[in-house]
C-alpha cells in the first residue's frame, strides 16, 4: 500500500529532508482544489522542491513559475524557437556550439505539455487515492546509492540514466523519470545550487510513481545485505514503531564483510 511504502521509505533511508512528491495538474478546477500555499510572487521550481523537502506545501501555475527552464520543462509553456534551435542555450556558455546546444535542447524540450499547475509537497501528504506523478529524494550519495540499489534489486541495472549537469531538479529529477518511466539521478546543477542553496554533498533521485513501490521493496530487501548493525537496529525500531512488518535482521554480517572473511580464510588456508 502506498502509505506503507512512504513509512518504509523514511525508515529505510537515513535522510534529513522530507521526500518530495510532485504532481503535474492539468486543469484549474483540480489546481484550485488543493488547500496549500498558492504562490503570489514567482518562485523557481527547484526552490519550491527544497521548501517541500523542509515540510512545506506549495502550488504554482505559469504566472508564478519563476524559472524559464522549469516552466518549459514541466510543460507549463511550449519551448520557444530559439531554445529548440540551440541559439538560446548556446548563449549561456554551456555548450561548444549551437549544434551541441540544439541536440541537448531537443532532449529537454517538448518533454511534457499541457500542464496547468504544479503541486509540490512532502510525499506523506499524498495518498493511495491521490498519488504524485514523481517522487524526489534529496540527500547524500550514500543514501541515493541505497535508492539505486533498491531499483536494481527488482529491475536490474538501469541503462537509461540521463544526466547533463544542467536543469538538475526540473529535468533530471522530474521530467526524465516521467518521460522515460524510469529512475533517474541528478548531481543537481549550478542554477539550483545557487537558487536553492543545496549542501555541497547533496544530490537527487527522481522516481516515477509507477516504480516507487518496487524501489522501496528493493531497499527493504537489501537491508541485511548492505546495512551495518547500527542501521539495522534503527530500521527495525522504526518499522516496528509504525506497525510495519520488519524482516529478521541478520546482525554481524553484510555481503562485503562476509566476502572479506572468505578472502582472509582463503589466504590463511593457502599459507598452510
Amino acid at each position: 500500500m502506498f502509505e506503507n511504502d512512504i513509512i518504509k521509505a523514511y525508515a529505510l533511508l537515513n535522510i534529513e529532508r522530507k521526500i518530495v512528491g510532485v504532481k503535474l495538474i492539468k486543469n484549474k478546477q483540480e489546481f484550485d482544489s488543493y488547500d496549500v500555499v498558492n504562490l503570489i510572487n514567482p518562485l523557481s521550481y527547484c526552490v519550491a522542491v527544497k521548501s517541500a523537502s523542509l515540510g512545506h506545501r506549495i502550488k504554482f501555475d505559469k504566472l508564478t513559475s519563476g524559472c524559464g527552464g522549469s516552466t518549459r520543462a514541466l510543460g507549463l509553456e511550449k519551448p520557444a524557437d530559439d531554445f529548440l534551435d540551440g541559439t538560446a542555450p548556446y548563449r549561456l556558455g554551456l555548450f561548444k556550439d549551437e549544434n551541441v546546444a540544439k541536440r541537448a535542447a531537443l532532449e529537454t524540450g517538448n518533454i511534457l505539455s499541457n500542464t496547468y499547475g504544479v503541486l509540490v509537497q512532502p510525499v506523506e501528504f499524498f495518498s493511495s487515492n491521490d498519488k504524485p506523478d514523481v517522487v524526489i529524494a534529496i540527500g547524500k550519495p550514500r543514501e541515493l546509492m541505497r535508492i539505486i540499489q533498491g531499483y536494481t534489486y527488482n529491475k536490474g541495472i538501469s541503462k537509461q540514466f540521463s544526466m547533463s549537469g544542467n536543469q538538475g531538479v526540473c529535468v533530471e529529477a522530474t521530467a526524465y523519470p516521467l518521460i522515460h518511466n524510469t529512475i533517474n539521478m541528478s548531481l543537481l546543477c549550478s542554477g539550483t545550487r545557487f537558487l536553492a542553496e543545496w549542501a555541497e554533498d547533496e544530490g537527487a533521485v527522481g522516481i516515477p510513481i509507477s516504480l516507487f513501490s518496487e524501489v522501496i521493496d528493493g531497499i527493504y530487501n537489501t537491508v541485511n545485505a548492505v546495512e551495518m548493525d547500527k542501521r539495522k537496529s534503527e530500521i527495525s525500531e522504526e518499522l516496528t514503531l509504525n506497525n510495519i512488518e520488519c524482516m529478521e535482521m541478520e546482525y554481524g554480517k553484510t555481503y562485503y564483510t562476509e566476502y572479506e572473511k572468505e578472502k582472509r580464510e582463503k589466504r590463511k588456508n593457502e599459507k598452510h
